[in-house]
């Protein structure tokens, strides 16, 4: 059930008190900014609703909430980033009252939606590669996802935002290193193409004994795209004492309910008067999110190959 549905509200006064609710409802791709509607759906999710839920927990506090973020409300560049960073202004207004954690996720690596989970996809079906050069990214297995989300859940403090400690230099992998590692452990290697038709091309003559696989790689063009991804900002104070592979943000910002009430009124107000644009949206946001720097190119991921 969706978790702003009525349904869910009776589920919950029915089933209430919990000992933990945790909110993994996020859209976390940035191909969700891909028209207004996409954007529009998101906000719903990622902010709005997420208000609704908190506003239902107080009627039967639990002893701890945890909600999902994401690295990329680290200085946003793209709206499902802003997104994320405005939930976490949102929630952490409720620590005076509710138990609240969030966590900064790396990239799953392999999950729905992601690059390499469309490598593995592609290459069942014999279709050529789409890869961005330079970009890259950190990245954690599902499994320490989960141990991430139940740390930050049951042993943060109220108002604590969690992230795994990993380091540029050794962490941070490149998009196109990924691709390459792949095709040699299926031993193969990347045909690189200079363009999306000649990859294109030389799928149409893969064969089981083919030992290239064409690779379009491109330098990024698309928007909300950030070259490389970070935890924290240099204006957060961090505690990288407590936990041994885990550093924690203890300076989150927590905001009046009167600025809260005012932006979601403006998001409210434009999502209703059937007159909408990205850039509306975007200026927004920027009102109440001063290091949101978005990157607009006029290109989204969904035009790519």
């Amino acid at each position: 059930m969706n978790y702003g549905d009525k349904v869910f509200e009776k589920m919950f006064r029915t089933m209430a008190p919990f000992n933990i609710v945790a909110n993994f409802a996020a859209h976390k791709h940035v191909r969700s900014e891909k028209d207004v509607f996409s954007i529009e759906a998101m906000l719903e999710n990622n902010v709005l609703r997420a208000r609704k839920l908190l506003d239902l927990l107080l009627e039967y506090p639990p002893e701890h909430f945890f909600c999902v973020s994401t690295d990329k409300a680290a200085n946003p560049v793209n709206i499902m980033g802003a997104s994320k960073k405005l939930m976490e202004e949102l929630i952490m207004s409720y620590t005076g009252r509710l138990k609240i954690t969030t966590a900064r996720f790396a990239n799953v690596a392999f999950s729905n939606g992601s690059l390499p989970l469309g490598f593995i996809e592609r290459l069942s079906k014999k279709q050529p590669w789409s890869c961005p050069l330079g970009i890259r990214r950190f990245f954690v297995s599902p499994q320490e996802s989960g141990e991430l989300c139940m740390v930050a859940s049951v042993l943060g403090a109220s108002g604590d935002i969690i992230f795994p400690k990993l380091e540029e230099e050794r962490d941070m992998i490149s998009f196109d290193a990924i691709a390459g590692d792949l095709l040699r452990y299926i031993g193969m290697g990347a045909d690189s193409c200079n363009t999306e038709e000649e990859a294109r091309q030389k799928a149409l003559l893969l064969n089981e004994n083919s030992t290239q696989y064409p690779v379009y790689f491109f330098e990024t063009d698309t928007s909300g795209e950030k070259p490389y991804e970070e935890f924290y900002t240099d204006r957060e104070i961090i505690d990288n004492d407590r936990f041994i592979n885990l550093g924690v943000v203890k300076n989150s910002l927590k905001r009046d309910f009167s600025e809260i009430d005012d932006i979601f009124a403006r998001l409210r107000h434009l999502f209703d008067s059937g007159d909408i644009s990205k850039a509306d949206i975007v200026d927004i946001l920027k009102t109440w999110l001063p290091d949101f720097e978005h990157i607009e190119k006029g290109k989204g991921l969904d035009s790519k190959m």
